[in-house]
């Protein structure tokens, strides 16, 4: 867990670490196409080159690396580029058109690829909410479409339309402030999504039938067989952290109540836990998929949390812009935190295969994954998604999304 004297703002003097991992929107490395350009892989890479190709519009959120294929989800469609040709096989559109986010209501809407296994291959999922127009005396609708690709291939296998939509507005995407639609993870042929704040549906993966749906939880993440989430605030604000099936949707277990809650998927093994228990006191906890919590500890802990599993053994957590902290992605133990003696907490952007990616005063760097040690002091950008051909990047504020070739 993270000391509680540092979340509380003190030091706390951490062991030589050595350094860098990578990123929740990339995937273990698969053997690359003969048909492709050869390019030297890099399992992880911590330089890049200077110049990228164009992959896209996007938000850095919404592209999603497998091996030497990106795919950018965009406000209308996505976008599929082979790395190593700079071509691109591929476009992905809804047969619908997409729900745009009204002006000054919230940020853009997202459409984040999510990968899963589909009939026992690796497949890429990306959600848009769409507006089905009036038909006949059908009047005019929304609901949730997916867009289905071969992982490798960026090929489009299918549009799954799902008969879903948010609590907020009576059904109206329009009034959600947050993202549209969220895929949180899949088990066997079940995709679970959450849509708008509070509402969590699992789906057919073949044929987009709603097999289950619950209007009052915030899914956070699928372990194994397992939706882990938290319920709906009451008028109180109170929360519970719940576990449903994947499969039926049906309650499993709940813990204590809780307060502004913030649940973060962090890996397989577990789900991390912040919020607020007793009087304001800020709880952390790792949550696994039976619901039993582990590293209880309360402290002043600064909000916004989030973690990146480098998709090999580590999970890198950050609260805010003043504190990270690196577990092992399978037991929970801490591994390192920054903070430091001597040392500042960096701004991560990406984790992958034991790399550490981001900025230390807006200078790029790598870090150790496993030791938190500087790893590479000059990579050459703070990639967003990494892969071991290339790392993604965008200029600030700009939405247009490059790849750039890895080097080293």
């Amino acid at each position: 867990m993270p000391d509680r004297r540092l979340a509380a703002g003190a030091l706390l003097t951490v062991a030589a670490l050595a350094a860098c991992t990578s990123d929740p929107a990339s995937t273990p490395l698969t053997p690359a196409s003969s048909a492709a350009a050869p390019r030297q892989a890099f399992d992880p890479p911590v330089r890049f080159a200077a110049t990228g190709q164009p992959l896209g519009d996007g938000r850095s959120q919404d592209v999603l690396l497998y091996d030497q294929t990106a795919f950018v989800g965009g406000e209308t469609g996505a976008t599929v580029t082979n790395l190593l040709t700079g071509r691109a096989p591929a476009t992905l559109s809804p047969t619908n058109p997409p729900v745009q986010r009204p002006g000054g209501l919230g940020k853009p809407v997202g459409h984040t690829p999510h990968l899963v296994q589909r009939a026992g291959k690796p497949a890429v999922v990306i959600p848009y909410a769409v507006q089905i127009p009036a038909s006949g005396t059908t009047t005019a609708q929304q609901a949730v479409q997916l867009l289905v690709a071969d992982a490798g291939t960026g090929e489009q296998l299918a549009v799954l339309s799902v008969a879903a939509v948010p609590a907020e507005g009576d059904g109206d995407f329009t009034a959600v402030a947050g993202e549209y639609v969220t895929v949180v993870g899949a088990q066997g042929n079940t995709l679970v999504l959450t849509v708008g704040k509070q509402v969590t549906v699992g789906v057919d993966l073949t044929t987009g039938s709603v097999l289950w749906r619950n209007t009052a939880l915030q899914a956070a993440t699928v372990l194994d067989d397992t939706v882990v989430g938290l319920t709906a605030p009451d008028a109180g604000l109170a929360q519970k952290v719940i576990g449903v099936g994947v499969a039926d949707g049906a309650p499993r277990w709940s813990t204590e109540t809780v307060r502004n809650a913030e649940l973060a998927p962090a890996g397989p093994a577990y789900a991390v836990l912040l919020a607020e228990q007793g009087r304001g006191k800020r709880l952390y906890a790792r949550i696994s998929g039976d619901g039993t919590l582990t590293d209880r500890a309360t402290g002043a802990y600064p909000s916004g949390l989030a973690c990146r599993y480098d998709q090999a053994a580590v999970t890198v957590c950050t609260m805010g812009t003043s504190l990270v902290f690196a577990l092992d992605a399978t037991s929970g133990e801490q591994l390192w935190q920054l903070p430091a003696t001597g040392r500042t907490a960096p701004t991560i952007t990406a984790v992958w295969h034991g790399a550490v990616y981001g900025a230390a005063s807006d200078t790029p760097m790598v870090l150790d994954a496993k030791t938190g040690t500087d790893r590479e002091p000059s990579p050459g950008l703070a990639p967003v998604a990494v892969s071991a051909y290339s790392g993604v990047s965008g200029a600030t504020g700009d939405t247009s999304l490059s790849a750039y070739p890895a080097t080293g």
